[in-house]
Parts: structure tokens; sequence; C-alpha cells
């Protein structure tokens, strides 16, 4: 027997968490924000690549672009999902992992470029960004992690077998 869900109850009859007012926007609103986030997030990946002969003298720069564009990837599915549900899914049991690691070498990464200016410490760090960008990426695909896997244990038998000769 399902109890019946008041206007302010926080969760809806389908499970999803019900958000604030001015939170709530349209379908059409909520792939129009996904898309220009999308989008934007695209364009800074973009730069990156394009501009990455010039970059590569000042990994401070790219490093900012690169930080830049991941936020906005994240706040698109964000959008999409409704922030709300999207934070408590992030936060879940099988995702909290990732969202310490992914927002932590984000955080690592503008300390680093931005405020301590140690190009080293930036590098090391945007490396760990572009890792975990991965780990998100091929997490949500079908067999994704169980792929990546078995690539990473290919490439470290790889490398093994370069190291050894």
């Amino acid at each position: 027997m399902q109890l019946p869900v008041s206007e302010n109850d926080p969760v809806s009859s389908s499970g999803n968490i019900q958000e604030p007012a001015w939170f709530n926007l349209s379908r059409w609103d909520r792939i129009v924000c996904f898309g220009v986030c999308l989008a934007s997030a695209v364009v800074f990946f973009t730069l990156c690549f394009a501009l990455f002969p010039v970059l590569i003298l000042k990994p401070k720069k790219f490093a900012v672009l690169w930080s830049v564009g991941s936020l906005l990837f994240v706040i698109s599915f964000g959008c999409l999902q409704g922030p709300v549900n999207y934070i408590v899914h992030l936060f879940s049991a099988n995702r909290i992992l990732f969202t310490i690691t992914y927002f932590g070498a984000i955080i690592l990464t503008l300390t680093a470029s931005l405020f301590l200016r140690n190009t080293l410490l930036t590098i090391l760090a945007c490396g760990l960004q572009v890792i975990a960008a991965l780990w998100y990426t091929v997490s949500y695909f079908p067999f994704g992690s169980q792929g990546l896997r078995l690539a990473s244990r290919l490439g470290a038998r790889q490398v093994n077998s370069w190291l050894d000769q």
C-alpha cells in the first residue's frame, strides 16, 4: 500500500526527488540548458586541443580551459536530469568514489594553476582529471567498466613486455 503524496512531499510517486519550485524547468528548458552547456564544454575542449601546441608551453592556461570544460560537461547532465536528482545520483554509493576523484581533481587543478602557480602539480592534476573524465564517460556505457579494466590489463602487460626486453 502506498501512502498518498502531498504537494509538499519531497519524494514524488515515481521515486524521484521533487525539486524546489525555482529548479522546475520544462523538458524543453532542460534540453536547451543541456545543449548549451554541452556545446560550451565541447568549445572549451576543442580550444584545448586546437591550441595544444601553444598551450603546451603554458600548461596552466590549458588546465584552466580543460577544467571549465569539465565543469560545463558535468553541469550539462545536471541540467538534463535535474540538479537535485543529479546531485543525489553523484553521491550515491556506486558514484561517490568518482565524484570525490573528479571534483577533487578539478579543484586541485584550479588550485595548482591559479593560486599555487605550480606547473608540475598542475600537469599532474590535469592528468588525473583527464583519467577521471574518461572513467566517468566509460562508466555509462554498457560493459564500459569491464572493457576499461580489460584494456588497462592488456596495456599493463604490453608495458611490462617492453620493460622486460
